[in-house]
């Protein structure tokens, strides 16, 4: 299926293919779907869970991958759904703010993670402030990388009207490779740069429909809004917010003084856009690494059996 255009890359050779010591595997939820998880480290490590952000996948935390796991972390990149090699199904209702928060907690019950630090990226970032707000004693310590949800986001009310509902049909044939290295530019500040193999990795998906129709479900029925006092004040993590002063689409300055006003830790790089651990993997791992060691305890992992699932 992810063959149907010829030229993009077989899901066989996507990340972490030829990585060592990265791997990858497949997970059943409950509801029939399935969730792929890119996992390094050492088994017994305190684990680190990362979410990626909207057209991306556990590919966006390549270059920090290596790194945490090295420091001696469990590392657990998952493919939300409708991204990478997770399901991809076509119902809007799997796309609001609600259905994707229930998604990432199967994934940590199904591969028996009861209690992780989170490392999320733009609309993984809006997902895992649901997910800490929903499920507090899951989140050790919440990382937010350019996230949704401390401030409104530009562009979402032109990408609703510039793609109707009734054009989701033809949203696969609209992203051609070409655009790729456009996309990228406009994400990236002054101080990244891109490979050729990043642009066939974030093409690749395309290859199937159902990847675009997902990302339309996502843009029309997920709640990009800024979450509310009440919704932050329920998070007791240890959080660090991480921006970019270039950041096309997150409002820097205003997430910032979300993050200051509810006494976390935030940082923003100069030069920097959106795609920050694209960017500048090695600043944001000197802020990442210390932030990660505010801990109370080792963090739990348990067969997936013995999960009592934590909803307050």
């Amino acid at each position: 299926m992810l063959e149907t255009f010829r030229g993009h890359l077989p899901e066989s050779e996507w990340y972490p293919a030829h990585e060592p010591g990265v791997t990858s595997r497949f997970i059943d939820l409950p509801d029939g779907e399935r969730a792929r998880l890119v996992e390094a480290g050492p088994a017994q490590g305190d684990v680190v869970v990362m979410v990626h952000g909207w057209a991306c996948s556990a590919y966006f935390f390549r270059r920090l991958v290596r790194p945490l796991a090295d420091a001696g972390y469990r590392v657990v990149a998952l493919d939300l759904r409708g991204h990478g090699a997770s399901s991809r199904p076509l119902v809007p209702a799997r796309y609001t703010a609600t259905a994707m928060r229930d998604f990432v907690v199967a994934v940590l019950d199904r591969a028996g993670i009861s209690r992780a630090h989170v490392i999320a990226h733009s609309l993984g970032g809006g997902v895992s402030l649901d997910v800490a707000a929903f499920a507090p004693a899951r989140v050790r310590t919440l990382t937010l990388l350019a996230p949704v949800g401390l401030a409104p986001v530009r562009f979402v009310t032109l990408g609703r009207l510039v793609t109707p509902v009734m054009a989701a049909p033809l949203v696969p044939y609209a992203v051609p490779r070409w655009s790729i290295p456009l996309l990228l530019r406009a994400m990236y500040g002054r101080e990244g740069r891109w490979a050729s193999r990043d642009v066939d990795e974030y093409w690749a998906p395309t290859a199937d429909p159902a990847f675009a129709r997902a990302l339309h479900a996502l843009l029309h029925h997920y709640e990009f809004s800024p979450r509310t006092d009440v919704q932050l004040a329920a998070i007791p993590a240890p959080t660090l917010v991480v921006l970019g002063d270039r950041d096309l689409l997150v409002r820097s300055r205003a997430s910032a003084a979300r993050a200051t006003a509810r006494g976390w830790q935030n940082i923003t790089l100069t030069g920097a856009g959106h795609v920050l651990a694209e960017e500048v993997p090695d600043q944001v791992l000197a802020h990442l690494l210390p932030h990660l060691a505010r801990r109370e305890g080792p963090a739990q992992v348990h067969s997936p059996d013995a999960i009592n699932h934590v909803t307050e």
